[in-house]
């Protein structure tokens, strides 16, 4: 094996570590996990329309993010 290839192999995985870094941070981001609100632990009656919004803004997010996805 070459020191072409050897190099060509370790950038695909610094690369690909990286993308998926990068890709689990969007996704918790565009779902909004990470901002520690505890709206997971409310059960009120208060929270219900607040929870049901953000489950809708959620999957728009989703749909936009899968638009641009194309494998």
């Amino acid at each position: 094996m070459n020191a072409n290839r050897i190099i060509d192999m370790i950038v695909r995985q610094v690369m690909r570590r990286l993308v998926n870094k990068g890709v689990n941070k969007g996704i918790d981001l565009a779902s909004r996990k990470g901002n520690g609100s505890g709206a997971s632990n409310e059960t009120s009656k208060a929270s219900a329309p607040r929870h049901a919004q953000n489950m809708r803004q959620a999957q728009r997010v989703t749909r936009q993010m899968r638009r641009f996805m194309k494998f």
